[in-house]
């Protein structure tokens, strides 16, 4: 069962492509009146406002995304116990699997023709790291995430915001026995050594290291053919720096999702957002450069989706095919 969901993705990719992803969710809650809650937003979002995030889904459907990533960024169980809503962590990740398959059925269209990405980022409960358990706890909470997120009907993983090697591979072990795609999903920014900008994966706190030596020490010891990299949450202008360092070392499926607009308290100040035409022109940029699925990350919303959308029939390229 698992290499038919794994066999159909890559059949799609290869004969529909490029694909288009979703956009933000959670930026596009505050959009929408949700509050932010900085300890564990994912789990409020879905207790309390789990009509606006199947909106949120059926927007990005309208749009003409076909990869979907659920609303489980901030729901592992080392997020979840701190605040208090451990006791929440299988429900929580059901639930947010079953809002996505509710909007599907809300827009009418084709359940085969869409797909659902379990995320599994390195947020921590109240961003402070320093709580957080040793690497074997974190694997072994990944992979019980990634458990129920299967059960639930995902045909996908995003591992996001990576950094290093050591979590890398921690979570690449967490989700290798369901045999499902797996999207790598790194953050870059630039640093300056030696007078020259140089792309650097962000560090959430830590030591920092050029995503060419990460990419390198990972993408040696890769074994999966279902991987996809991905350059994601980071801003346009490193993202064009970032995709030219992945090139160099990796041939296979690639993945853009930068986000846009500047952060202030952890508060998106909505203002700053590229406009939709710059977000095409940058997503032609790089699917002409042969990315192989386009979508958006903090900042960039269903109108964004949608302009990207028409853009690309707009070119009649005979690649790329919409929903239907």
């Amino acid at each position: 069962m698992t290499e038919a969901r794994s066999k159909k993705f890559f059949e799609v990719l290869e004969q529909d492509g490029p694909l288009l992803m979703d956009g933000a969710l959670g930026t596009e809650l505050q959009c929408r009146g949700v509050p932010f809650e900085e300890t564990c937003w994912g789990a409020h979002a879905i207790n309390e406002h789990a009509d606006i995030i199947r909106s949120i889904h059926t927007d990005y459907i309208l749009a003409g995304a076909r990869i979907h990533i659920v609303n489980s960024f901030s729901l592992a169980r080392h997020v979840l116990e701190p605040v208090g809503l451990g006791d929440q962590f299988e429900t929580l990740n059901r639930r947010t699997v079953e809002l996505f398959k509710e909007a599907v059925e809300q827009t009418g269209i084709d359940r085969k023709q869409v797909f659902a990405a379990g995320s599994l980022s390195t947020f921590a409960a109240n961003s402070d790291r320093s709580i957080l358990p040793d690497i074997s706890v974190l694997e072994e909470n990944y992979r019980n995430q990634a458990q129920i997120l299967f059960e639930a009907g995902v045909d996908l993983f995003t591992l996001e915001m990576l950094f290093d090697v050591r979590m890398t591979f921690a979570m690449l072990r967490a989700v290798s026995s369901f045999n499902l795609p797996v999207i790598i999903g790194f953050t870059c920014e630039w640093q300056v050594i030696d007078g020259q900008k140089v792309v650097m994966a962000r560090s959430m706190g830590g030591e920092r290291d050029s995503l060419g030596n990460i990419l390198s020490s990972i993408i040696s010891e890769i074994k999966s053919p279902d991987i996809i990299f991905s350059i994601m949450h980071s801003d346009l202008d490193v993202t064009d720096a970032a995709l030219e360092v992945l090139r160099e070392v990796w041939t296979g499926p690639i993945a853009i999702y930068p986000n846009s607009g500047e952060f202030v308290n952890l508060q998106l100040q909505v203002e700053g957002v590229c406009s939709v035409d710059a977000f095409s022109q940058a997503s032609l940029r790089w699917l002409s450069q042969g990315v192989d699925i386009v979508g958006g990350c903090c900042g960039i919303g269903p109108t964004h989706i949608s302009g990207l959308n028409h853009a690309l029939l707009d070119k009649a390229s005979s690649s790329y095919k919409t929903l239907g």
